[in-house]
């Protein structure tokens, strides 16, 4: 896993103006339920430069499930304290009296703080906003991913990189103009071609009821495109978010799994 690691940051590395990322030190926490997943941060002379978070597949692959460049993080312990703060728990007594807290991480995008209390039920926090999340649902997850065990394959044969430079738009608010709501969403073979070239078009990432897994909905602010040597078509990483929340690279392919893209004003659009 390590090495699946480095090999990405290296490839990242190879984008212009990403070239601290060849030379990062990577430090690794393992993200649970059934640590499936891990969280790698990358610093380079001291300074936060990005992170990674890889996850092991069953098929036995690993994969970039997402990363994001600078100093932010999925986990914002600034969002945490001020989480548990209006929560009423403090979070030095709740570690003193026997409490524990832990880094979670579902499929396809969830990061989220597990904050366990002697006696009450587990809190759980979105690491990337700080909303507090339904402990039913998270429970439910928990127990299917603890029951998928995860053995990787040999990797030796991971095909070579390279990675074109970032590609980023202007970030806004997807509530501060609800049409999108109402319109119908980008036919799914159009929605590649409309991240990659709709540059006056404002995007929107939404999963309907499924968004308290994504963070969503969530804003279209850029793209980057990963090419191997062996499939002639690259993928995709779509960057959502980055104004009210950090901004997170991921596979189009993911997104397409629960979600759709909308354009928030498409009557202007179509007429322009």
């Amino acid at each position: 896993m390590q090495r699946f690691a480095e090999k990405q940051a290296v490839t990242l590395g190879t984008a212009n103006g990403e070239v601290h990322w060849k030379n990062a030190d990577l430090d690794f926490y393992p993200l649970g339920p059934g640590l499936h997943s891990w969280l790698v941060q990358a610093e380079f002379e001291g300074k936060p430069i990005g992170y990674m978070i890889i996850t092991a597949t069953e098929q036995g692959q690993l994969m970039l499930s997402e990363y994001g460049h600078g100093e932010q993080s999925p986990y914002n312990n600034e969002l945490l304290g001020q989480t548990l703060d209006r929560q009423h728990v403090n979070l030095e007594a709740l570690l003193a009296g026997g409490g524990e807290l832990h880094l979670g991480y579902a499929l396809p995008l969830l990061a989220y703080w597990k904050v366990e209390q002697p006696n009450y039920p587990a809190l759980y926090i979105d690491a990337t906003n700080g909303d507090v999340l339904p402990s039913e649902f998270l429970n439910l997850l928990e127990a299917d991913s603890k029951q998928n065990s995860v053995s990787i394959t040999d990797l030796s044969t991971t095909p070579s990189l390279s990675v074109d430079p970032l590609h980023l738009r202007p970030v806004f608010n997807p509530t501060d103009n609800l049409l999108w709501i109402t319109s119908k969403p980008v036919d799914a073979d159009r929605a590649k071609d409309v991240i990659q070239h709709g540059e006056n078009q404002e995007i929107v990432f939404s999963a309907g009821d499924r968004n308290v897994v994504y963070g969503g909905p969530l804003p279209v602010s850029g793209y980057q495109l990963w090419h191997t040597d062996q499939v002639a078509e690259s993928i995709l990483y779509v960057a959502l978010g980055g104004k009210s929340s950090i901004q997170r690279f991921v596979p189009l392919s993911t997104l397409q799994q629960d979600g759709h893209f909308y354009i928030v004003n498409p009557l202007s659009s179509a007429n322009s």
